[in-house]
């Protein structure tokens, strides 16, 4: 595809080097319909660091060339941010073998697929619309807009139990841009789908332990001391305070307090995204079925755990941003998950803007913006997309109430949408209670945060299980927490609460459901570390009774007898450290493998038997032995 600048877009294994990971050192381009002589072909050469080549999983596959010379023809792509929409129709050219004039096709965008959900899965619209070998590195146009949204990278044809599977694989412009920098400064269009103010830098990604995940300083950070009124966060802490233990369920009081058994352990030396907001917003982000299409939450000015968790998240889950290149997947016992990249459609920062101002970045997030008939809010009432997305700071904007009003349009077209709050009480949030939420919500909520207080029971109790079959093997072992019977207190006390009906009860719910996702993590990091304490301690048994075995078969029962015996009493003599043990079973294995490896001294192996040599040829050999 080519750019401006005399720039060439292709995928990688167009022009690689076969069987390797390098690439031609130069390449002919040449321009279909742009007629015969010499300007019908360029040389090109691959941009300096611009080279992404196809790695293990797939992912990268990119290449971006430099035309020797001015290309031939004067019009070029752009490449144009958008995002993925279920049953979208667009088209592309490709030219397979024999078909000199090209070759065009349809197909349908299917959502997020490939390696790391770099790419997205295109369906053609008809057989005859199938890819064919020679399309990879087409550009793919939307057919409603006319930009151009990615490129044609592969192919799937095969056929399983009878059935005939055709389908394809475009990379999208936020996966391009975020491998070439060029193409991001130069070649890029439309609105990225979360802006710098609810984004984090590569840096401070980086920093984050694990992608949000930290299941060190789950197990072993001490909790720190409250303040000395006992009432506010402790020292340091600047974690969600909440609202449920004030009593007069207006001020704050402290969710991490020491003495607290609602309140797991939490890093403070360091800042850190909130671990429970960031799980829930994760679980929301893959629409779980237990979380509603319409969600809100609250992330106040002092939270400064929940805004990093918010903005960490957020750019995870933005394709254009995300680090990763591998999915991540949630569920009971497996921590805190980054979220897909490309989960997220849109994200809208509204503190401070009028509801114009919302309607044209909205409007630019959905390619809907330029010349029309119609004002921006009515184009969206008419033509948003279903797309998933997050506003955050509704009740600080301009006209917090009218703002409610245009992002409810978003749900009437099929949208999921997370309004983020910063305040506790407004206009704004009593406006969404009535447009946007059912009135069962409450009800429904409670019964979902009773769900994840049960979850958290049995995973605590399955725990404390491993703990006890741990502890007669292995030391040291983790703690296992107990919250779920304080916070099964404190679901009954939201059942019996007289503002049920009141927004205050919302942020209440709010609160608690993030309480209980960090302790849900805390039980599920100490879980899996048990499990994984256990299981490598029955390896080390394992290693060290096989290895055994062999010198048995071979006769070498006494060779590293001293190392075997040393390493069976830590494993068999009582709880052991586990890293001591591994040292022990180290130093065996080494000793038994050096004896059986086959250039071994024969003095260290055992005699040969003798074929019987019968009578004769054995009073010979005594004979000799007598002389």
């Amino acid at each position: 595809m080519l750019l401006g600048d005399g720039l060439v877009l292709t995928c990688a294994h167009v022009i690689r080097i076969p069987d390797t990971d390098d690439h031609q050192p130069f390449v002919t381009v040449e321009f279909p319909g742009a007629g015969g002589g010499d300007t019908a072909g360029l040389r090109a050469v691959v941009v300096p660091g611009h080279w992404v080549p196809r790695a293990d999983d797939h992912s990268g596959d990119l290449a971006l060339l430099q035309l020797s010379g001015p290309p031939p023809v004067t019009a070029y792509a752009t490449l144009h941010r958008m995002p993925t929409i279920w049953n979208r129709r667009v088209h592309f050219a490709g030219y397979p073998s024999r078909i000199t004039g090209g070759k065009w096709a349809e197909a349908l965008i299917k959502g997020p697929g490939g390696p790391g959900d770099e790419w997205v899965q295109i369906d053609p619209v008809t057989e005859t619309d199938t890819l064919m070998r020679r399309f990879s590195g087409a550009g793919v146009v939307d057919n409603r807009t006319g930009r151009v949204i990615g490129i044609v990278v592969s192919k799937l044809d095969s056929e399983r139990e009878g059935a005939r599977h055709r389908h394809g694989y475009m990379i999208p412009t936020g996966t391009v841009v975020k491998h070439l920098d060029l193409v991001r400064e130069r070649c890029v269009s439309g609105r990225r789908p979360v802006p710098a103010t609810l984004s984090v830098d590569p840096a401070t990604l980086a920093a984050v332990p694990g992608l949000l995940a930290a299941e060190a300083d789950l197990l072993t950070t001490a909790p720190a001391a409250p303040t000395t009124d006992g009432t506010g966060p402790p020292a340091g802490h600047t974690g969600p305070t909440d609202p449920t233990d004030a009593t007069d369920h207006t001020g704050p009081a402290s969710l991490a307090s020491p003495n607290h058994p609602t309140s797991p352990a939490r890093p403070h030396s360091r800042r850190a995204p909130d671990p429970g907001f960031a799980r829930w917003l994760t679980r929301w982000l893959a629409g779980e079925d237990d979380l509603a299409d319409v969600e809100i939450t609250f992330v106040r000015d002092e939270d400064l755990d929940a805004a990093l968790a918010l903005r960490t998240t957020l750019t995870l889950a933005d394709r254009e941003q995300s680090p990763r290149t591998s999915v991540a997947a949630s569920g009971p016992g497996r921590g805190v998950t980054a979220p897909r990249a490309g989960s997220l459609d849109l994200a809208v920062d509204v503190s401070g803007k009028s509801p114009a101002q919302i309607a044209e970045e909205i409007a630019e997030g959905m390619a809907l913006d330029g010349p029309g008939l119609l004002p921006m809010p009515a184009r969206i009432a008419a033509d948003a997309l279903p797309l998933t997305t997050v506003a955050r700071g509704v009740d600080d904007a301009l006209q917090p109430l009218e703002t409610v009003e245009l992002l409810n349009t978003l749900v009437r077209r099929g949208g999921r949408l997370l309004l983020v709050f910063r305040q506790h009480e407004s206009p704004a949030l009593r406006r969404t209670y009535e447009l946007l939420l059912d009135p069962s919500r409450p009800r429904l909520w409670l019964d979902r945060v009773g769900r994840r207080i049960r979850a958290l029971a049995r995973t605590e109790e399955s725990a404390r299980e491993l703990r006890r079959r741990a502890a007669t093997c292995v030391t040291p072992l983790p703690a296992v927490p107990r919250y779920a019977p304080d916070l099964e207190l404190k679901a009954a006390r939201l059942e019996a609460d007289p503002q049920r009906g009141a927004t205050g009860f919302l942020v209440k719910l709010s609160y608690v459901e993030r309480t209980v996702e960090t302790a849900l993590l805390e039980a599920e990091a100490a879980h899996r570390l048990l499990a994984r304490q256990l299981a490598r301690h029955q390896d080390l048994r394992g290693l060290l009774d096989g290895h055994q075995a062999r010198l048995a078969a071979h006769g070498l029962t006494e060779t590293a007898a001293s190392a075997h015996q040393e390493a069976q009493r830590l494993l068999t003599g009582g709880p052991c450290e586990l890293r001591v043990a591994e040292a022990a079973v180290d130093r065996f294995v080494r000793e038994a493998r050096a004896a059986l490896a086959p250039g071994a001294r024969a003095a260290d192996r055992p005699a040969e038997p003798a074929p019987d040599p019968g009578p004769a040829a054995t009073a010979a050999t005594t004979a000799e032995g007598d002389r």
